[in-house]
């Protein structure tokens, strides 16, 4: 590899084709993105050989809900590791709330494009918000964890599902702990029959940070319990 000094007049494709390299792979190594501007005296690092250069490996996940036009999730998936079923909610006995509309056909898509489909719960009120009472109620009860755990078994071998993503936000601080143990339930009976277990986690700067989003997750417990986690920084976005 070299180093390449830009000048005035200098484009991606200009520098691509003198060196010989494809320009999606200069843009990939040197992190310029659309409409890849360039400025003079900046460096870019050219690749000696295109073949030798290995992207690292990235697991992509997406989100959709069963509303979603066909033509564009046959578009994106071929992009996608995962495709996370938006959403799965539950009632405070622990039984499992189906969506509103049909998702066979993306379970279906997905594993035809290669991605894995997977399951996501969330606890969704009557007034379709994150409800933390309903969290409270099934973490805190033996029977109502137990259910629920059970009905995403079952829904997971009926249907195919990959396995699961654990969707909970505004957890009390009381039932942090209580929290962790379900993702851990939950976790465990997924392994059983082969399936994953995600959770979702807002994005906090310090152990100690304050706020609903925050205290009530045990992040280092959570990450032990789950196969991963996905860190949702696109909560910034908001603030």
């Amino acid at each position: 590899m070299e180093i390449y000094v830009v000048k005035a007049g200098d484009t991606v494709d200009q520098i691509a084709k003198a060196y010989q390299v494809p320009a999606e792979e200069l843009t990939y190594i040197n992190q310029i993105f659309a409409p890849y501007p360039l400025a003079i005296g900046q460096s870019l690092l050219i690749p000696g050989d295109a073949a030798d250069f290995e992207r690292p490996a990235a697991r992509i996940n997406g989100y959709a809900y069963p509303y979603i036009n066909d033509w564009i999730l046959r578009q994106t998936l071929p992009y996608l590791t995962e495709l996370s079923v938006f959403s799965y909610g539950f009632t405070p006995e622990g039984s499992l709330i189906d969506p509103a509309l049909d998702d066979t056909f993306m379970i279906e898509q997905a594993y035809t494009f290669g991605a894995l489909p997977i399951l996501t719960l969330t606890p969704f009120g009557e007034d379709g918000q994150f409800n933390n009472f309903l969290i409270h109620t099934v973490v805190q009860s033996e029977e109502a964890s137990a259910n629920l755990t059970a009905a995403l078994v079952e829904i997971v071998n009926q249907k195919g599902y990959a396995g699961v993503d654990i969707d909970f936000e505004y957890i009390l601080a009381e039932d942090r702990d209580a929290f962790t143990a379900f993702v851990w339930r939950v976790a465990e009976a997924m392994r059983s029959i082969g399936k994953q277990t995600s959770v979702a986690l807002a994005p906090k700067q310090s152990a100690d940070q304050k706020g609903l989003l925050y205290e009530g997750k045990d992040y280092r417990g959570l990450g032990e319990a789950a196969d991963y986690v996905l860190l949702m920084t696109y909560e910034w976005g908001y603030t």
